[in-house]
């Protein structure tokens, strides 16, 4: 390896300013990191909640055609009921 013709302290000191620019850059990544990771939790959430929501329209809507069904079939049990009085009477 080569040797600098710099000083034992100022060789020391370019090593410790270079030590703590890398500190300092890898301290604005977390920050970056941090940031993002946040970003993406806020969107994952909102994805969440979506998925929530259209989970509970479909259920609404699965029984909203169940009730609807049923209330036909009622429909149609009452006309038959009616029909087969009104034969009785005859």
């Amino acid at each position: 390896m080569k040797r600098s013709n710099l000083p034992e302290a100022e060789r020391l000191a370019a090593v410790e300013q270079r030590i703590a620019d890398h500190e300092a850059r890898c301290e604005e990544r977390l920050a970056e990191l941090r940031a993002s990771a946040t970003s993406t939790l806020k969107a994952v959430e909102s994805l969440k909640n979506r998925f929530w929501a259209i989970a509970l329209a479909l259920l609404a809507w699965a029984l909203a055609q169940l009730w609807s069904a049923d209330q036909a079939r009622v429909g149609r049990l009452e006309a038959a009921a009616s029909h087969a009085q009104d034969l009785r009477r005859l």
